[in-house]
């Protein structure tokens, strides 16, 4: 038993450390995004084109990680080798002298992320398989641990005029101990999954649905990720070092709400949580745009990743409590359908932003959050 709980623990921490680790190095990526892309005089246009990018050879590396090697090697070394491609490549797109150069860096990011991000979703839902035990909320919390310390760092480096090329060479060196901690922490090989690949296949109709709410809901996160920071200080004509504060502030809800995930579940039920907090947090963030107020927008943003904090982990639940494919397909066909929504909405709010604004945008995001939460409490089944 003590054994079992050891190596309960250790799997546990390196699913955390495989969410939140690449997201501080994203986290602090975007946020300063608006001084990279001066650098290289573009627009929203040409950085919606990287993301295009980034989201094209995510879902091809998500779908080759999850049904070639995942069964052959396992979640843990899959996972651990993604570190090192994902921050040398953010590393590459801050010093890169020209936007070809630029482009051409999204592509290992976009590898590098479709074998890490979904590969943990796997390895959280071998753990809750083996210890019966929920973590994923713990493994959410970790992408929200990513934001709230990249988007810090990222203030830091603003607010001081600190060169960001060091920050990030720091990173990716640190990266590659980051990768040999988890390949030690991980699940042993004998729980690890280990099994035949699986040929392409049309997904279940229940993963299709389930995989589409992810699509918005994801691509509602991917937006906040990639233009929350350029969209404060434009349109609200906040100064670049309070820009990133709306990562941070989004952040810190999302850790509230995953870190007491179990005790909202246990007051309010799944349901409840999964569906009506959500649609709650996107009408309060609807509303809080009205007010075009840098400051009440910030607080709101709190409420708001508290509020949908643990849709994507209750979701995958549910998808994998009502499919009847392995767990690895299930979640590799849910993670590519709703990460695809990175090669779409992230990058079509950079051509919209052009036409009209990035503040519509922000009230396209609340309106498909809220439609998502009532889908899903239509489609939600009870244990």
């Amino acid at each position: 038993m003590l054994e079992e709980n050891k190596i309960f623990r250790r799997a546990t921490l390196a699913s955390i450390i495989t969410s939140s680790y690449p997201m501080i190095v994203v986290g602090c990526y975007f946020g300063i995004t608006p001084w990279n892309m001066n650098r290289l005089s573009i627009d929203e246009s040409d950085l919606s084109f990287s993301i295009l990018i980034f989201g094209i050879f995510f879902v091809l590396s998500n779908q080759i990680a999850g049904r070639i090697l995942v069964p052959k090697y396992g979640t843990k070394l899959v996972m651990s080798l993604a570190f090192p491609l994902i921050t040398f490549s953010t590393l590459l797109s801050i010093i890169s002298p020209s936007y070809l150069y630029f482009l051409l860096t999204f592509i290992p990011a976009g590898i590098g992320w479709g074998a890490s991000g979904p590969i943990g979703g796997i390895h959280c839902q071998l753990i809750e398989k083996h210890f019966k035990k929920i973590i994923t909320p713990y493994y959410a919390m970790g992408f929200n641990i990513g934001i709230l310390v990249g988007g810090g760092l990222a203030g830091i480096i603003m607010r001081y005029s600190f060169e960001p090329f060091m920050f990030f060479l720091v990173l990716s060196f640190f990266s590659i101990l980051v990768a040999l901690l988890v390949l030690h922490l991980g699940l042993p090989s004998n729980l690890d999954f280990k099994g035949k690949g699986e040929k392409f296949k049309i997904p279940e109709s229940n993963v299709l649905i389930f995989g589409f709410l992810l699509f918005f809901v994801f691509g509602s996160g991917g937006i906040i990720m990639d233009w929350s920071t350029l969209w404060l200080s434009k349109d609200l004509n906040t100064p670049l070092y309070l820009a990133s504060m709306g990562l941070i502030f989004f952040s810190i809800g999302g850790i509230l709400a995953n870190l007491f995930s179990n005790s909202l579940i246990d007051l309010f039920t799944e349901k409840v949580v999964g569906c009506h907090f959500v649609m709650i947090g996107a009408s309060i963030m609807l509303l809080s745009l009205l007010t075009n107020n840098f400051y009440i927008i910030l607080g709101v943003l709190c409420i708001y990743g508290f509020a949908i904090a643990n849709l994507v982990p209750i979701v995958i639940r549910q998808a994998v409590m009502q499919s009847n494919e392995s767990i690895p397909m299930t979640v590799t066909n849910l993670i590519t359908i709703g990460l695809s929504s990175t090669m779409i909405m992230p990058a079509a709010i950079g051509f919209l932003a052009e036409k009209f604004s990035l503040t519509l945008n922000m009230y396209l995001l609340s309106i498909i959050v809220f439609t998502s939460g009532f889908v899903f409490l239509l489609k939600f089944k009870s244990n």
